[in-house]
């Protein structure tokens, strides 16, 4: 949960709103900007697990419905949420796919329709035999297909583009959807087209992984407000992530306008240059880095509420890790409380985690350390995975050697390697013999 301004006095309404759709920072990044700009809006505090945002208002100056409008302008659907359990949505019809399986087809129509065509296949996807990328051509029937494989790919993506530009922010949603244009404005349709298609796809991993995370969440709902308030505090990576992503995307955006319009000037090659600005604008999304740390914390508290132990989020969580003595003295200081202990609910709500079975309090004190420890781990894998990606594939924009295809299907591949190895935490290690 992040809050935004101090917290509100008694006399504010509070309302707490779900947004289904909100299943990454940016998207989080956007609600917060339309919300900042009322204001009556006094305290907010995002929970992406559950797509909620709560909020504290002034009746004075704004209402429930003036907020959710603001929301609604976004881009995002929203309605009023339940209460504070970790019951998750229900899971997605299949109308929640049709972007991703009919940008799909639709983009294998257009390469079946250029193979036919191609002297090989292989001269369909990549062009002609040492023929630099621009040299691609494309059959005339691909191209309409390829051309509404972007429109099905991105339909969900141009609302919040336009928005998320209204509020003057560079963020995923408007980074796809040039990159996607540029390709298509240089005549590289079936790159067009792939872009499109790989961040529907992208987008639907990240549903996915939180989709996952709740109902997990839900099993462990026997332990009541606890477990359903465990994503609240971030860890500090994850803050200092959220603050890398604020200032890479908007630098590696500015480094593409330089890779654009700088060597040109130079050689005069445009077109080629603008295609490799292309790539950049693709890396310049930070969705693989930003996703890294949430989806590890959750699968991690979620594992760790399944064995009785309800620790609140990152921040309890990498406090633990850093932990070295398993005793009860070390684990206090991390604000850890034992269900049996004289405290009264309103101290173990107060707890940053709690030890809801005391019958074997040492073993659960050392799974909590040993598997904040995995996760801490984990973490910081996810970050090397992302950053490396990004890294190399700036590099070699810049050389010339980079295809927009395969830098689109490397970020997702790191959004997809990220979101997996974080799910892992869902699977408590054994103990050390």
């Amino acid at each position: 949960m992040s809050p935004s301004k101090p917290l509100p006095p008694a006399t504010l309404s509070e309302v707490r709103l779900r947004v289904p759709a909100m299943d990454c920072a940016d998207e989080v990044a956007l609600v917060r900007r339309a919300l900042e700009a009322d204001p009556g809006v006094v305290h907010m505090a995002f929970d992406l697990v559950h797509s909620r945002v709560d909020l504290a208002i002034d009746p004075a100056q704004t209402c429930e419905a003036r907020v959710r409008e603001a929301i609604i302008r976004t881009g995002l659907a929203v309605e009023v949420a339940g209460g504070a359990g970790a019951t998750p949505a229900a899971a997605p019809s299949p109308a929640a796919y049709a972007d991703v399986v009919l940008s799909g087809a639709l983009w294998l129509v257009g390469w079946l329709l250029d193979g036919l065509a191609a002297e090989s296949w292989r001269e369909a996807f990549f062009g002609h035999e040492g023929a630099d990328v621009l040299s691609h051509a494309h059959a005339p029937l691909a191209v309409p297909a390829y051309a509404l494989a972007v429109v099905a790919g991105l339909w969900r993506m141009w609302p919040r583009a336009l928005a998320a530009l209204r509020h003057l922010r560079l963020d995923m949603h408007v980074l796809v959807c040039v990159s996607a244009a540029g390709a298509a404005a240089l005549g590289q349709w079936a790159e067009a087209g792939a872009v499109a298609f790989l961040f529907a796809v992208a987008h639907r991993l990240e549903a996915w992984s939180l989709e996952r995370a709740r109902a997990a969440l839900a099993s462990v709902a026997d332990h009541g407000a606890l477990s359903a308030d465990s994503s609240q505090q971030s860890a500090p990576v994850e803050r200092w992530i959220e603050r890398f992503a604020a200032i890479y995307t908007p630098a590696v955006t500015a480094a593409a306008l330089v890779v654009a319009l700088g060597p040109p000037l130079v050689d005069g090659l445009w077109a080629q240059w603008f295609y490799r600005a292309l790539v950049f604008l693709v890396m310049a999304c930070p969705c693989a880095l930003v996703i890294s740390t949430p989806v590890t914390v959750v699968a991690a508290v979620t594992a760790l509420a399944n064995r009785g132990v309800v620790v609140k989020g990152g921040a309890p969580l990498e406090l633990a890790a850093s932990t070295t003595h398993h005793t009860r003295e070390a684990f206090a200081r991390v604000g850890v409380r034992v269900a049996t202990d004289d405290d009264g609910p309103s101290a173990m709500a107060a707890a940053d985690a709690v030890l809801v079975d005391a019958r074997d309090e040492a073993e659960s004190l050392a799974l909590l350390g040993r598997h904040a420890k995995r996760a801490v781990q984990v973490i910081h894998q996810n970050v090397a995975i992302a950053l490396v990606t990004k890294l190399a594939f700036l590099v070699s924009a810049l050389l010339g050697s980079a295809p927009l295809w395969m830098a689109v299907l490397a970020d997702t591949g790191a959004t997809v390697a990220v979101t997996l190895n974080g799910l892992r935490l869902l699977r408590l290690s054994a103990p050390r013999r």
